[in-house]
């Protein structure tokens, strides 16, 4: 590794807990160091931090309010720059971002009108082509480290990188509980993990093969909940609720006592700039709308018969922004499916937990208005409603492996490679024949001897390839054990691409 030169994207605080205690890593293993930073108050800690150094450190805020920071001569043009990226258009990399495609300003959660004009959006990404290639002509990085892919600048290194042969390491959710792995690209569908189930699909052997049966056998017995959720869901004790209800009066006194470090002039309001009218609206919206959904009428499920479940994702996410950008309206899909079912059968619709008070009522009262869907109470656990179903659709859902446990067939409609390595998954991205698809699915038999050896193959390949660790814990609590497990699992993929 000595000598080796390392991309790091130090996204938010990501980077200022497990972003820079990966830096400190690989400058005591003698890399030579880059990093792109967001957020301002971010980039200020990694400028002044003494642990480390870097050959070149750019903060992309700084691009979004002068888009000509690194441009020299002329901007690239579209076609120049998708020439180099390899990639068709510049447009589907934009749609990554919340803060460019949608509006803070203007409503609580987000609306779906854009915050910046598309000349605005154009030089903002011929600004950031600029200083991504002025670090790939300039720095030379033999790899990248990124803690996600959605931002259009991330997606412009990933893409740049690949074109030249570089690797680019990110740390996801391999589905089996407790374990991550390293994924080689924006849709999760490259690593070692991808090629580890492949491998055993085609005859390999594992020596995990007796623990995934385990893990299998356990969760059928009981649904195994991921550990980020549960630690999402978990009560916080009274003195945190008391603090949490008390954080807009901390936030406003900060408005008018400090400065507006992370505002970025060219965005208006954003989650980390909030003038005192938008931290009150975010307040009591947020309350109305739980309050509304904890009362909503919602179809018993009890009362259903034959159906196939709808999950809902939570929005804004790389989900559905990148990993399902044409299927992101996730109502009108709904809609779609509902009308595509066979005549027997209705489509249940239940909403992630996560976005109690982020949906507006009008959305609850429009899908439950919509001929031949259902919506459930989002409290019902995934477990209780998976075992009525018949069939599982949605762009991306944990819900499809958790289906995969109960050998029920699933259709995505998302890029998500990970899950597309199940053996319940099908892919399909056209709606004029979802009719049809449907109807193949519902007939599908799993409860075979060559489902089974698939679905252990996917769980074994977790382990062979994986790390468990608590990823969640090392990144908000700075556990460090669990940090160390981390930099294990990013020296080990280092040393396979490098």
């Amino acid at each position: 590794m000595h000598g080796k030169r390392i991309l790091i994207i130090q996204q938010r605080n990501w980077g200022v807990s497990i972003g820079h205690f990966l830096a400190k890593k690989l400058a005591k293993e003698g890399c030579v160091l880059a990093a792109v930073t967001y957020k301002k108050s971010a980039h200020e800690f990694h400028a002044t931090q003494k642990d480390v150094h870097y050959e070149i450190l750019i903060n992309n805020d700084e691009v979004f309010e002068k888009p000509t920071r690194y441009v020299e001569g002329n901007p690239a043009s579209l076609e120049a720059i998708n020439q180099e990226l390899g990639i068709e258009s510049i447009w589907p990399l934009v749609a990554g971002s919340r803060e460019i495609t949608r509006s803070y300003a203007e409503k609580f959660y987000y609306n779906g009108r854009q915050q910046m004009s598309d000349e605005d959006i154009v030089r903002y990404v011929q600004g950031a082509y600029a200083y991504v290639r002025k670090i790939f002509d300039e720095f030379k990085p033999d790899a990248v480290i990124a803690p996600l892919l959605a931002e259009p600048s991330h997606l412009l290194i990933s893409y740049m990188a690949r074109m030249r042969g570089i690797k680019t390491l990110c740390a996801v959710d391999s589905r089996v509980n407790g374990v991550w792995i390293l994924s080689e690209s924006p849709y999760e569908d490259e690593g070692a993990f991808h090629e580890r189930v492949d491998a055993l699909n085609a005859g390999a052997s594992s020596e995990n093969t007796q623990r995934a049966e385990k893990y299998i056998a356990e969760f059928r017995k009981k649904l195994k909940i991921q550990d980020y959720l549960v630690r999402r869901w978990k009560t916080q004790p009274f003195f945190k609720r008391v603090r949490m209800e008390l954080a807009p009066l901390r936030r406003i006194w900060e408005w008018y006592t400090r400065p507006h470090t992370d505002c970025i002039a060219t965005l208006g309001p954003s989650l980390d700039c909030r003038p005192p009218r938008i931290i009150l609206r975010d307040y009591f919206t947020k309350k109305l709308w739980s309050r509304t959904a904890r009362s909503f009428s919602y179809y018993p499920q009890e009362s259903v018969g034959r159906y196939v479940y709808y999950p809902l994702q939570v929005e804004p996410e790389v989900t559905l922004d990148v990993f399902a950008l044409y299927f992101k309206n996730q109502r009108e899909l709904a809609r779609i499916i509902a009308l595509s079912l066979p005549a027997d059968y209705t489509l249940v619709v239940k909403d992630h937990p996560d976005m109690l008070g982020f949906r507006p009522p009008e959305y609850l009262k429009d899908l439950a208005g919509t001929p031949n869907i259902k919506l459930i109470d989002y409290r019902i656990p995934s477990e209780t409603v998976l075992k009525g179903a018949s069939l599982v659709i949605a762009p991306n859902s944990t819900a499809m492996v958790e289906a995969a446990m109960h050998h029920i067939p699933v259709i995505q409609f998302g890029e998500e490679g990970i899950i597309l390595k199940l053996p319940n998954v099908l892919k399909h991205t056209d709606p004029s024949t979802l009719s049809a698809c449907i109807k193949e699915r519902l007939r599908i038999n799993l409860k075979t001897p060559e489902y089974e050896r698939r679905l252990k193959n996917f769980v074994a390949a977790a382990y062979d390839t994986g790390f468990e660790l608590d990823y969640i814990s090392a990144w908000e609590d700075a556990k460090e054990d669990e940090r160390e497990k981390i930099w294990d699992m990013y020296r080990a993929g280092l040393d396979r691409i490098l």
